[in-house]
């Protein structure tokens, strides 16, 4: 089965307002405010800006990543004090993006999510505390091994603490039949996502869980017997007046008029336009930036103790205070950047992408959303904000370019081993260097004072190693979480991946068995991994390698349900209906929830 990731990227920014200032007459402010959106818009920048060169526009980086339409909303002072829109809803109708357009909201429906359910706390119909099957009735989260000492609460629901399975959900197209909550927890067609259940300990560390959110969500529906998206918007989004925003799943006609349109990083609309999430506390909200911001807002205010139109002080210092992980709180992730904290949530639903980050404790914040696969664009738009208005410990400084002679950068060419099984090849182009992974898009490397390398797209730093005699023997690669030291190899060692990709499979099965012995926890040989690169191999057509790579995952990972699924569908692929039925058959044994190995096994020709 496949596992749906999701990236979770966190980009956070705001700016300080001298509250003592007395407010500037309207036109003037309005002037004011024109001329640094004008500012803005033409000063989009990388994550490692480079000292000299110009910002880009915002129309030229839409057109670049292919994203069709943008929203934006600046808190500034506790206020929403610009909200500007671009593009188009759909690149089939071309109407155009305007201020109330909603746009699914992916992840950030879970914050909104979070505060609904902590009313709920504070009006006594559920504890955070005490185990969530005291109150859901119309379905029960299994006890195992890994619920015999702790239970799992509503805290760890909402600070993605649980041990609970399922990252998240890639959604339902508008003509699929829909899951019922239930049946979406326990994996039970027509849910395309495994059951949610525990299989860690509650309570010990933070995994991400759309699922652990959904059963939040049943657990709040049990107690209000009430349709979900009329719980929300009696608790959290009549009272903030998010009037352009819902849970409804899937939209009605009404609500659709006014809805964009989903499109890939491609540029095309997806299919059917929309995604529907019966997971709707999880990734089921459609907004706008606008509301996105009342809501941020009132949370900063809730804070202060200025404003309790939801919760209260205490329990909004609840909502904003980590649990279990220093940077998880019940409903946000928090930053930490110099002096200053922001909490904010990242989404991303079939088609869009948005983003909400705000200062903990000042007034100003940004949301942007686009109906897009293509994500980057968000963080230029967040840092333009940033540099405009100089948010505090924000905007990345700027790095010095250097320039090198073209002898000196064809002696850094080279292959350079990262991992056991990841590789970088590094050649000369123009003034810089271009990196290209085994397995990802290459990227470019300008050169730098100090005889360093930085990429735009991600703040890294890449320093090549010498000889004593002068010769590259390595590259030094710094990230924010770590260094890493990589050996420079020559073109006839390959790793395990490249095997694959030469159809060298007997080697590739060795070279990751060497690995799995050495480096038992390396990323490389882990579950996940092996899943995911199958599946990729399996989309190339690469179907021979693909079972070679789940074979080793089975013969890693026995006791796992999911990898006798996953080559199941290897074996299916290839046509050997025999293994594949008998590998479904294995998995359901050890998983009776497995709903995509209950399926396949039901499918008319299929075994």
């Amino acid at each position: 089965m496949k596992t749906a990731r999701f990236t979770m990227a966190l980009t956070l920014i705001f700016l300080l307002a001298a509250q003592a200032t007395p407010m500037p007459p309207a036109r003037a402010m309005s002037n004011d405010i024109a001329a640094r959106i004008k500012r803005i818009e033409g000063a989009l920048e990388p994550a490692v800006p480079i000292k000299g060169e110009p910002g880009w526009s915002i129309h030229d980086r839409m057109r670049h990543y292919k994203v069709p339409g943008v929203s934006v909303a600046v808190i500034n002072d506790f206020k929403v004090e610009w909200v500007k829109t671009y593009g188009v809803k759909d690149v089939e109708t071309n109407e155009p993006v305007t201020e109330t357009t909603l746009f699914q909201a992916g992840s950030i429906s879970k914050p909104v999510a979070a505060m609904t359910a902590l009313k709920k706390v504070e009006q006594g119909k559920i504890a955070l505390e005490e185990d969530i099957n005291k109150w859901l009735t119309s379905w029960k989260l299994p006890d195992n091994e890994f619920t015999a000492k702790k239970k799992v609460t509503l805290a760890n629901l909402l600070s993605h603490s649980g041990g609970l399975t399922v990252h998240g959900f890639p959604g339902y197209k508008p003509d699929a039949k829909i899951p019922t909550l239930q049946q979406v927890l326990d994996g039970a067609p027509p849910a395309n996502t495994a059951a949610v259940r525990v299989n860690m300990e509650p309570g010990t560390r933070f995994r991400y869980s759309g699922g652990g959110t959904t059963i939040a969500q049943l657990a709040i529906m049990d107690i209000e017997k009430k349709p979900y998206p009329q719980i929300a918007r009696e608790t959290v989004l009549a009272p903030l007046q998010m009037t352009n925003s819902t849970y409804e799943q899937p939209l009605t006609p009404e609500w659709r008029k006014r809805a964009a349109s989903g499109h890939k990083a491609s540029g095309q609309v997806v299919a059917g336009k929309i995604h529907v999430y019966p997971e709707m506390a999880a990734a089921g909200l459609w907004t706008t930036p606008t509301d996105l911001a009342k809501f941020a807002i009132e949370v900063q205010l809730s804070l202060q103790g200025k404003s309790n139109k939801v919760l209260s002080k205490a329990m909004a210092e609840r909502m904003l205070t980590p649990y279990v992980d220093e940077n998880i709180t019940p409903g946000f992730f928090l930053e930490r950047r110099g002096n200053a904290v922001y909490f904010g949530h990242g989404g991303a639903d079939e088609g869009f992408r948005a983003q909400l980050s705000v200062h903990r404790d000042k007034g100003y914040g940004a949301v942007v959303m686009v109906n897009s696969d293509s994500a980057q664009i968000i963080g230029e738009i967040f840092r333009a904000i940033a540099r405009e208005y100089q948010w505090e410990d924000y905007a990345p400084q700027p790095v010095e370019p250097a320039s090198l002679e073209p002898g000196r950068l064809e002696e850094m060419e080279g292959r350079y081993r990262i991992n056991p099984d990841r590789v970088l090849t590094i050649k000369r182009q123009g003034a810089g260097l271009v990196a290209t992974p085994n397995q990802g898009p290459p990227f470019e490397l300008v050169p730098v004072v100090g005889d360093k390398f930085v990429r735009r797209d991600a703040a890294i730093q890449y320093a090549f190693v010498k000889e004593p005699g002068g010769a590259v023997s390595g590259l030094s690669i710094r990230a924010p979480n770590g260094e890493t030291q990589a050996r420079r190899i020559p073109a006839t060692e390959l790793i395990p991946h490249e095997q694959l990709l030469a159809g060298k499979l007997d080697e590739a099965a060795e070279g990751y068995r060497r690995i799995r012995k050495e480096q038992p926890t390396n990323v490389a040989v882990s579950e996940e991994r092996l899943n995911q690169l199958g599946y990729e191999l399996l989309r190339q057509k690469r179907v021979d390698a693909a079972v070679t790579v789940f074979k080793l995952n089975v013969e890693f990972n026995p006791n796992s349900w999911n990898v006798y699924d996953s080559l199941a569908d290897a074996y299916l692929e290839k046509g050997e209906k025999e293994l594949a039925k008998k590998n479904y058959e294995k998995s359901l044994s050890m998983n009776p929830d497995n709903a995509n190995a209950k399926q396949k096994l039901k499918e008319p020709g299929k075994n």
